[in-house]
């Protein structure tokens, strides 16, 4: 018994006493059951209390576990090993890795690009004046395109024309105005590897204009 039901009861017994006194016979009153009945029903308001109060402390809980935590202006955590949707223009930052497929990586520093295939690795400066170049392999079954574009309108699309169909490509590119962009594109390889040399790359800008055309650089 709590120290709270000992002295309500107290107080209970007190004021029966003064109530019924002066009576020279005094009615009959379960007391004890009263008590009893009153401590079973405090005991089940506290339980309904504490249940309630715990409901009400798990669910911020559960929100946070619910909340996808981002840094401050919209910036997650990096995936350098999930590729880009093709089609898209993507910044990234110098040395930040993207895989366009399992086995191959592109990066770009300030000064060049450079691409790591299971076939080896190599790097290209981006140079002056404006064109687009484009190298052909195959990683693990599957065919991946790769170049780099440069010139003074920035490029918006990607497009390389192969024997096995038309690939849209996907652009990365540094922050600022550096005047050049790396391309990728993958595809099924064509059934002939002699096909490969036959790919050609377009590359627009965003209101549909040709900036530069290429074939594969050997």
């Amino acid at each position: 018994m709590s120290h709270v039901d000992t002295a309500h009861e107290i107080w209970v017994r007190e004021a029966f006493r003064a109530a019924v006194g002066d009576l020279d016979a005094p009615p009959t009153a379960p007391l004890d059951a009263i008590l009893r009945e009153g401590r079973t029903r405090r005991r089940r308001r506290r339980t309904a209390l504490l249940v309630a109060c715990s409901l009400l402390l798990l669910v911020p809980a559960v929100v946070i576990a619910g909340t996808d935590l981002t840094l401050p202006g919209g910036a997650g955590p990096s995936a350098p090993d999930t590729p880009a949707p093709s089609g898209t223009v993507r910044v990234v930052a110098a040395g930040e890795r993207v895989r366009p497929l399992p086995g191959a990586e592109v990066w770009l520093t300030k000064n060049e690009a450079k691409w790591s295939t299971r076939n080896g690795t190599r790097a290209l400066e981006p140079g002056g004046g404006t064109a687009v170049s484009l190298r052909s392999e195959i990683v693990d079954g599957r065919l991946l395109l790769t170049g780099v574009y440069r010139g003074e309108r920035p490029a918006a699309r990607v497009e390389t024309v192969t024997p096995s169909g038309t690939l849209t490509g996907t652009l990365l590119t540094l922050s600022g105005e550096p005047g050049w962009t790396v391309w990728y594109a993958t595809g099924r390889p064509p059934s002939d590897p002699r096909e490969r040399q036959a790919a050609r790359v377009t590359v627009y800008a965003a209101d549909g204009t040709v900036l530069a055309r290429g074939g594969v650089s050997r």
